[in-house]
């Protein structure tokens, strides 16, 4: 069995003939000029959406985790810890070139990594659906350290199988029809995320399942999140042999093996170096500190205020709707030469969102309490507030998105954006889980029995109930967070607003990576 690595060495003038693409995307993809039918396309459409659909269950389940711990009384703590769990996808380009330069000619080049990563995703899963049922009992010590080591581990499996779908999908199609790709990706992670996340918070639920979809009331949901991790581990398994035994790969061509592992990491490392990708790493790494805090923590504290875990979800699926209608609309803006002038000018409104959902969080108790026409009103605020949130933070993604692929070395367009985007996925990773630890530090509670005991410790929690009393909070660390997160964010924006704007407007040549006194040498008929 020989295991293929490229590792090449190019001149700059045979840079311009290859079309380099990110680094999961490896495959030749040339740009489209005519339009032709689907004629030999058909099915491999199907399998591709079905890879997508499997690529998105995960994300689903990691978004629907933090409510279910929520729902069990785990702490914002236990909540942080969790977190850590979703990095994978945010670090992904640091194997990606791993993945796509390493394999064996005598299995394919995609299906050396898909068919292991699914049998991998499937025995996770499956071993988490027979713990899972321990590790979120809100009776005893709290479990989330293994559940979190077995999601890492998932999520692993998931952004390899990210990487790898991502470079088949140019390969699997037609050249005429490789745009249908794109297509394939948004709506089969959407539709996955929606299976993972929606699905099984609303099926599982007794009250929802008897309000909407039974005719007599009886007690549980429809099913329970210990089989239907089951039912997604067999899924997995299924398709790996599906993918092993009836989808045949061809062999990738010298043009196809792309810049190689020890280039690509070269390449990374020269583009981290040039001024102007420095300045705005120093602006995405810190973009998030203003926002963190709403994004991350609102769900659960609107939870904890009383609203339904049926009711967030419910509020959650049309915030999804939201995010298939902005990018169609952002187009025109998006090729806007003030695109930027609209990123900054959404800020102001959604650091003010923040103002909002405190507002809203703080009379929810007393709302919900009054119910009728007030509930309702209620509700209708609350989701007003969360899909006009949304709606601003999708425009500056879908605006950042469209920048950093309007800066990108068209020579590494690919492998250029994967690395700009990953500094504004970084930022999100971290400020998330700093967010979430922060609540609880900055939380605090005085027993009601003794003015002395401050319930910083689980012992003192026990000592303050064994005594009749009973924790009562004095300063919500949610609050607290909300302020001092806007305050950052209205100090970013400030000191971002001038940079962000000459970089904009900086001179195209400012971005190229290699110019002509600076060549590269790699060799794309090199195996070994």
């Amino acid at each position: 069995m020989q295991v293929m690595m490229d590792d090449n060495d190019i001149t700059l003038s045979t840079i311009s003939t290859i079309n380099l693409v990110p680094v999961q995307n490896s495959d030749n993809c040339k740009k489209i000029t005519k339009v032709h039918n689907l004629n030999g396309d058909r099915w491999n459409l199907v399998k591709l959406l079905f890879l997508y659909i499997l690529q998105g269950v995960p994300l689903g389940f990691s978004d629907a985790f933090p409510i279910l711990l929520k729902s069990k009384h785990f702490s914002y703590y236990d909540q942080a810890i969790f977190s850590v769990s979703t990095w994978p996808f945010t670090f992904k380009i640091l194997w990606a070139p791993l993945v796509d330069s390493i394999y064996c000619p005598s299995v394919g080049r995609r299906k050396m990594w898909l068919v292991p990563v699914h049998l991998l995703l499937g025995t996770c899963l499956l071993v988490c659906s027979l713990y899972i049922n321990g590790w979120l009992s809100n009776t005893g010590d709290p479990n989330v350290i293994p559940l979190t080591v077995v999601w890492l581990i998932i999520n692993c499996l998931a952004a390899t199988q990210d990487i790898v779908v991502d470079g088949w999908a140019c390969s699997m199609l037609q050249k005429h029809n490789i745009h249908y790709s794109s297509m394939c990706n948004a709506t089969g992670q959407s539709l996955g995320s929606f299976l993972g996340y929606a699905v099984v918070l609303l099926l599982r639920s007794e009250t929802f399942c008897n309000k909407w979809l039974r005719f007599y009331p009886k007690s549980g949901g429809i099913i329970t999140l210990k089989g239907y991790l089951y039912f997604w581990g067999i899924v997995y398994i299924v398709a790996a042999a599906c993918v092993s035994k009836f989808k045949s790969e061809i062999q990738p061509s010298a043009e196809q093996k792309g810049l190689g592992v020890l280039n690509t990491y070269k390449l990374l490392w020269d583009i981290m170096k040039l001024p102007n990708v420095k300045i705005l790493g120093a602006i995405f790494l810190t973009g998030k500190i203003g926002f963190a805090t709403v994004d991350t923590v609102t769900n659960m504290e609107f939870m904890e205020a009383g609203v339904s875990e049926n009711n967030i979800v419910i509020i959650g699926i049309m915030v999804f709707l939201v995010k298939l209608v902005v990018p169609i609309a952002m187009t025109k803006t998006t090729n806007s030469m003030k695109s930027m002038d609209v990123y900054m000018q959404c800020i102001p409104y959604r650091l003010l969102h923040g103002l909002a959902f405190t507002l809203l969080l703080y009379y929810t108790p007393t709302l919900l309490r009054i119910g009728g026409i007030v509930q309702t009103f209620f509700y209708t605020m609350l989701g007003f507030t969360f899909i006009t949130h949304q709606i601003f933070s999708f425009i500056m993604y879908v605006i950042y998105l469209s920048f950093v692929s309007k800066v990108s070395d068209p020579n590494f367009g690919g492998i250029y954006m994967t690395l700009l985007c990953t500094f504004a996925n970084v930022s999100l990773a971290i400020t998330k889980t700093g967010s979430l630890w922060l609540v609880d530090v900055l939380t605090f509670k005085q027993c009601t029995t003794n003015s002395q005991n401050y319930c910083a410790v689980p012992t003192l929690i026990k000592s303050c109930r064994a005594a009749g009393g009973k924790c009562s909070t004095i300063i919500d660390g949610f609050y607290a967070e909300i302020v001092i997160s806007s305050i950052l964010g209205v100090l970013w924006l400030y000191l971002i607003k001038k940079p962000l704007i000459n970089l904009h407007l900086s001179d195209r040549k400012n971005w190229l990576v290699y110019n002509e006194e600076n060549v590269v040498k790699v060799n794309v008929n090199d195996t070994i």
